[in-house]
């Protein structure tokens, strides 16, 4: 006990927490129709964090996928879907400065 006077009572209990609900849907699982998305966007970009946060889940839970899936058709998938997006991202201009035609394009200065 304290020699300053307290408001907070000492046997007081906390309120009581309501039960957690679960989710309506499974948004936190991986579905077929996720797994097939999450495919489609790795093979537009070739970043894996990218193409979870595309279908609305995180990095470490796709490589956990991709680690369920080892061996079968979507294991093989992730693979080939991974190097059709690097070459993709590879093929891109590095910024909105570089491509083709931007090489004509002259600055004039002010005189």
């Amino acid at each position: 006990m304290c020699a300053l006077p307290c408001r907070m009572e000492q046997n007081r209990t906390p309120p009581p927490v309501p039960p957690r609900t679960p989710r309506a849907h499974a948004d936190y699982r991986w579905t077929l129709p996720k797994a097939m998305a999450f495919l489609e966007a790795l093979a537009e970009c070739g970043k894996v964090a990218e193409a979870a946060r595309r279908v609305g889940m995180s990095r470490q839970s796709a490589y956990r996928l991709r680690a369920r899936l080892e061996g079968g058709p979507l294991g093989e998938g992730w693979d080939l879907a991974r190097r059709a997006g690097v070459a993709a991202r590879h093929r891109r201009p590095r910024s909105r400065w570089e491509g083709a035609g931007l090489d004509k394009v002259t600055v004039s200065r002010p005189k």
